[in-house]
């Protein structure tokens, strides 16, 4: 596994050498798995396309996980000896990071192996902590969850050269949980291609029976869900769209459980049945044809996850109503509202679509944020940070 430290080399500082970035392909076992799985394939081919001169890109996938098929010859694959189910146990030992001593490391998720190294070895380590769940509502991923999740983040900021995150919002978090001084750097993300529009969405939306126009949630009921704040406004006009849950995209029972047929899981009110259509997806591509179709995407959440699902919907041009979560608004900014009180939602809601003109501007400002947020961007930031340490 291990390249020698002459494939690792860095010429003057800001400049890379021969190098290769490893890409820690398997994420962090929690609800949001699967699109951190389909991120790493799409990152891992940003960085091949953005590599510097002599520069590559390697893909670190566990033994019996799918090998994507990259085009780009700048691109190798390399399995781990072990299975992704083991990987949460074995990289909490320092020992099983020795093999990429000498290397560019990153991983998307904290799910990474570390060690204490010296400074003259040519390794170079970079972490992505993704959201802040484990320390704001860590009963959402569950008690053991949350713990590995932490630890992981302990062992990160640690012995990482470099802590990455999402936004400002969540580096706040880090900081005030580890120290006002911990280094951190905001690495904006993309959504996973899955997440994005193709050809055949309208034709999957069919499928699913969706409806023609709709606002569109991820939410799920209780304390920190509040989808009682989308229901609530829906009861107060007929003349709202059709509102789609889309489940198991948010952290809780709903994303845990498994059903033999994937049926839906969450109880749509007798008030609102024929109103309210509730869709597990079967595939990951179900999601970009969803969040492609909506004209309102409606998070009433007091958490936030990596953002995925609401930096696609910034490039599909859907406004988002938001409850006012700092990481949410920080993607946001002026393409959506914020809205912190359930009488504020309802209002908002029920104003997006008496006013099409402003839903219309919203749209505008969603597309245009949206530019904001790239694969390449990332890769080409990747890059410079490694040239920087």
């Amino acid at each position: 596994m291990r390249e020698s430290r002459s494939n690792a080399a860095i010429g003057r500082k800001g400049e890379l050498g021969v190098a290769t970035l490893t890409l820690i392909a398997d994420p962090f076992p929690d609800w949001e798995a699967e699109a951190q799985a389909a991120a790493a394939r799409d990152l891992a081919t940003a960085v091949a396309e953005t590599a510097p001169r002599s520069c590559s890109a390697r893909y670190l996938v566990s033994r019996g996980s799918v090998n994507p098929q990259f085009t780009s010859p700048l691109i190798r694959t390399e399995q781990l000896p072990m299975r992704a189910s083991m990987l949460p146990f074995a990289w909490q030992s320092g020992a099983t990071a020795r093999p990429l001593d000498g290397e560019f490391v990153h991983a998307l998720t904290p799910l990474m192996p570390l060690r204490a190294r010296g400074e003259d070895d040519g390794s170079q380590t970079s972490v992505t902590i993704t959201h802040s769940l484990a320390w704001e509502a860590p009963a959402l991923l569950g008690s053991a969850s949350a713990r590995l999740y932490r630890a992981f983040t302990r062992r990160a900021v640690k012995l990482a050269d470099v802590v990455l995150t999402p936004t400002h919002a969540t580096a706040r978090i880090l900081q005030e949980h580890y120290g006002s001084d911990l280094p951190v750097q905001v690495l904006q993300l993309a959504p996973p291609t899955e997440y994005l529009a193709t050809s055949c969405s309208p034709e999957r939306r069919a499928e699913l029976a969706l409806p023609p126009e709709y606002a569109l949630t991820t939410a799920s009921s209780g304390e920190h869900g509040r989808l009682e704040w989308v229901y609530d406004a829906m009861r107060t006009d007929a003349q709202l769209p059709p509102l789609v849950l889309l489940e198991g995209l948010d952290p809780g029972p709903a994303s845990r459980e498994k059903t033999g047929s994937e049926a839906p899981l969450q109880e749509v009110p007798e008030d609102l049945q024929g109103r309210v259509f509730v869709v597990r997806p079967t595939e990951l591509s179900d999601i970009g044809a969803i969040v492609s179709g909506a004209s309102l995407l409606l998070l009433p959440q007091t958490y936030a996850g990596t953002g995925y699902l609401t930096i696609a919907a910034l490039r599909a041009s859907v406004p988002v109503l938001h409850a006012g979560h700092d990481a949410t608004g920080e993607l946001v900014l002026d393409a959506g509202i914020a809205a912190t009180s359930a009488a504020d939602f309802t209002d908002s809601f029920r104003a997006l679509y008496r006013e099409a003109n402003s839903r219309t501007t919203l749209s505008v400002m969603a597309g245009d944020r949206s530019r904001g947020f790239s694969w390449s961007g990332a890769a080409w930031q990747l890059w410079e940070t490694h040239a920087n340490l």
